[in-house]
């Protein structure tokens, strides 16, 4: 067996075993700020989820839940040596330090993932950024910003600010609650689904390769001839609404409920008066034994 064969065999026999036999750890941490002077926030992450909802005005608050694997950080530092907090300015900075992985086309030396929950109050900007999670935001009113490679992103908002989002592999799903200042949705791999007011005032312009169009809106649509690229505007089109994706279905959805449906009348009877609640059927006698 000649010299580079057996550094080779060597050279998979470490990243094996640093695979099988790296120290597993694991940390809850809970941190807390001011949120007076905090008017944006920016969450850089890797490998992990980032969760965003609205709280208590006074302050922003985190927990960081850590799976790591071979991963050593300096506990000398802040966050156990995970991530990095720094408040610049008027912004809040969230996120990884360092990847510190040596990456090996099937195998990881040393890794780290890092789900990030907060809860901040209502009207901060936000600024959200993973390769491998799923971006989600509950009630938020602040501009939002949200980029992800390969995870879903789902975002509720009040509308009030401009949206975007955008993904590789993942759906996207937006709902805009009370009213609508603009969006960009763009994703590669997976469907669009946008839910607006009834009355929000937007020009439309949707484009796709392979996939469904639906809208609930009474869209004055102009299609290109030859083209999966439609537009058209509701209300007046005030703000742009633009959505992007290759492989997956567009819906646009105004959020009214389904109306009830009418009861069925069988031929030759007549039908019961409007508020008549239907009769319940008798419960059927128990078996003889």
């Amino acid at each position: 067996m000649n010299s580079r064969r057996v550094a080779i065999y060597s050279l998979a026999s470490i990243i094996l075993a640093g695979c099988v036999g790296g120290e597993r750890r694991t940390a809850h941490i809970e941190k807390s700020w001011p949120a007076g002077a905090i008017k944006h926030i920016e969450v850089r992450e890797i490998d992990g989820a980032i969760n965003v909802h609205t709280g208590a005005a006074d302050k922003v608050s985190l927990v960081a839940d850590v799976r790591a694997r071979g991963f050593r950080p300096d506990p000398k530092k802040d966050n156990e040596g995970y991530f990095r907090t720094d408040l610049e300015g008027d912004t809040l900075m969230i996120g990884r330090r360092s990847r510190h992985s040596f990456r090996f086309p099937i195998f990881s030396v040393d890794e780290a993932m890092i789900s990030y929950d907060l809860t901040i109050p209502e009207g901060i900007e936000l600024d959200l950024h993973t390769v491998n999670g799923k971006i989600t935001t509950a009630g938020v009113t602040g501009e939002t910003n949200a980029t992800t490679v390969n995870g879903v992103i789902d975002l509720e908002t009040s509308g009030t600010n401009e949206v975007s989002a955008k993904s590789v592999n993942g759906y996207i799903e937006a709902h805009f609650l009370k009213d609508f200042r603009g969006a960009t949705l763009k994703t590669v791999n997976g469907r669009v689904i946008a839910v607006l007011p009834r009355d929000a005032s937007f020009y439309g312009d949707f484009s796709q390769v392979n996939g469904d169009f639906e809208a609930k809106f009474p869209l004055n649509i102009h299609s290109t001839p030859g083209s999966r690229r439609v537009s058209g505007q509701v209300n007046g089109g005030k703000y742009e609404l633009r959505i992007t994706t290759v492989n997956g279905d567009i819906k646009i959805d105004n959020g009214a409920p389904i109306p009830p449906q009418p009861p069925m009348v069988v031929p030759g009877t007549i039908p019961p008066p409007p508020g008549t609640p239907t009769p319940i059927p008798p419960v059927p006698p128990a078996p003889s034994t």
